[in-house]
Formats: structure tokens, C-alpha cells, sequence
């Protein structure tokens, strides 16, 4: 596990993400478990990137580089979390990992349920924020 100290490091950090403030703030919702196994997207704004994950792809984009697919046939999935280590077609692995955290975009302010992490072969991890693809 080459960045398995980077994960919790960085989750960390995104815990900061859903606070509420404490000055009449309306309350988090009920915890309840999250349904990994719906198409999701992740995006990350500094450095800026995408990641879809639909089924057992997961497709990373990242501006002035070709997108990455890489094929995950199955994730360790509890009710807070989901964690793929997905395989490349040059035999790297890329992990991913979404946690049921509130995550609020730091421009715009949306709100998001999930808070993301990726960790590329050929780059540094990249922290986001993710949710379910929205219904047309």
C-alpha cells in the first residue's frame, strides 16, 4: 500500500468540510448509510478534476491530459465509505475512495454527501467532493 498514510491524512482534512457553524446553523441530517453502487461523480477544484464512477470504470479527467479509465470490478464498501484500488491498461493501479461526509465546494458553496479522494499513479492524491449523478 505505497499511499496508505495519505488517505486518513487527507480525510482528515476534509472533515473540516461538513461542519456546520455553530451559530444557529440548521442541523446535520440523520446518519444513514450511503448506496456506493450508484453512478457517481467527483470533481475536485484545486488542481481542477473529474472522476465518474459507473459500474466497475472509473474515469478520471484532468485538464491538458488524456482522460484515464480504469476498470474496478469491486470496492470494500461499508455504510461510510467505498475504497476501489482500480486497475489501469499500463498496470498501475489508481485508488479511490469516498467517504459519507458533507463536503462543500470551497467556490459556489454547493453542498455535496460525499467527500472524495484519489490517488493517481503519476500525481499527488486529489481531494474533492462527490455525490450521486443527478436525474435528468
Amino acid at each position: 500500500m505505497r499511499h496508505a498514510w495519505i488517505a486518513p491524512l487527507l480525510l482528515l482534512g476534509l472533515c473540516a468540510c461538513g461542519k456546520e457553524k455553530e451559530n444557529g446553523a440548521p442541523p446535520l441530517p440523520p446518519d444513514v448509510a450511503l448506496n456506493f453502487g450508484q453512478p457517481i461523480d467527483a470533481h475536485g477544484e484545486d488542481p481542477a478534476w473529474r472522476l465518474k464512477v459507473r459500474g466497475t470504470a472509473l474515469t478520471l479527467s484532468r485538464p491538458g491530459q488524456p482522460d484515464v479509465t480504469a476498470n474496478a470490478p469491486g470496492a470494500v464498501i461499508t455504510s461510510h465509505s467505498a475504497a476501489w484500488r482500480a486497475a489501469l491498461p499500463n498496470g498501475q493501479t489508481m485508488d479511490v475512495n469516498l467517504y459519507a461526509s458533507q463536503c462543500v465546494e470551497s467556490l459556489g458553496g454547493r453542498a455535496w454527501s460525499m467527500a472524495a479522494v484519489v490517488i493517481p499513479p503519476d500525481a499527488s492524491p486529489l481531494a474533492g467532493c462527490a455525490g450521486p449523478v443527478a436525474k435528468p
